[in-house]
Order: C-alpha cells, then sequence, then structure tokens
C-alpha cells in the first residue's frame, strides 16, 4: 500500500504507512527500501543507503534495491560503491536497464566517456528511453568528439 502511495505521488502517505510497517516489523524489506527511496529523493544520502541496505540484508535479490542503492552511492560520491551495485543489480536481473544507466553515469563521472556510452547505449536496447538517459548518452558523445577522440575509451 505504500508504494502505491509513492506511485501516485503522495510522499507523506508513503513515509508514514512504512514506518507503521517498521513499528510491527522492523525488518521489513519493502518498507525499509521504500523509506530508503524516500531519502534519496530527499538528498540525504547516507540515511538512504543505510536503510536501503538494511533492506538488502533481508532481500538480498531483488534487483531494484541493488539499483536503487546504486543511485545513492552516485549521489553519495562514492562512484565504485554506485558501480558494485549497478553491477549487482543487473547480475540479479540482466534485463534491468536502470542499472545500466548508472553504470553509464559512474564512468562519465570518471572520464571513461567510452565506456559510459556503451552502458548508456545497452541500457537502450534494454528499452529504458528516456530523455534523461538520451541526454546523458549526447553529452558523453558530444564530450568524446571533444576530446577528439571518436573510439571508445579503454
Amino acid at each position: 500500500m505504500a508504494w502505491r502511495h509513492y506511485h501516485a505521488g503522495s510522499r507523506e502517505d508513503a513515509t508514514m504507512i512504512s514506518a507503521r510497517v517498521l513499528r510491527v516489523e522492523p525488518d521489513n524489506p519493502d518498507a525499509l527500501h521504500l523509506l530508503g527511496v524516500l531519502a534519496y529523493q530527499a538528498n540525504q544520502q547516507d540515511k538512504a543507503i543505510a536503510l536501503i541496505t538494511a533492506a538488502i540484508r533481508v532481500h538480498k535479490k531483488y534487483a531494484p534495491m541493488h539499483g536503487n542503492l546504486a543511485l545513492a552511492k552516485l549521489a553519495a560520491g562514492d562512484l565504485n560503491g554506485a558501480a558494485a551495485s549497478a553491477r549487482k543489480a543487473f547480475a540479479l536481473s540482466p534485463s534491468y536497464a536502470d542499472a545500466h544507466r548508472v553504470l553509464g553515469l559512474v564512468y562519465y563521472k570518471k572520464g571513461q566517456l567510452g565506456r559510459a556510452i556503451e552502458e548508456f547505449e545497452r541500457a537502450q536496447r534494454l528499452g529504458l528511453n528516456t530523455a534523461d538517459l538520451q541526454s546523458h548518452l549526447e553529452r558523453a558523445q558530444s564530450d568524446l568528439t571533444s576530446n577528439g577522440n571518436n573510439s571508445p575509451l579503454p
């Protein structure tokens, strides 16, 4: 029910319901995960990482949890941690396109433009076709061309 409220845009209700669930079941992975996502969106990355990590301890094989952990780590500046979490997400679910987008962002921030482009394109092939992804891809391609190097970086 909390996720339904979240998707409907009622974050306050989602938070309230998740908190109630945790009072009854402190290790509920869905409630921990949702509160972690909400913390990420509120730019509270340490809290997001702690909550999503706690959810993963209970439910280790749910790719979106690892993908959201990757986003929080990326936002916190932990590029290696973000990459590891993104890789875990698509290892659990090879068709999980957003994990490739996040890994592309990691490579972009590291200046590995060719690898970033590969990951953004892989996300597109897997069906992620958002304006955000297209923007990242175009920026990486432009930066690679501006650097005078049209081949993927190692």
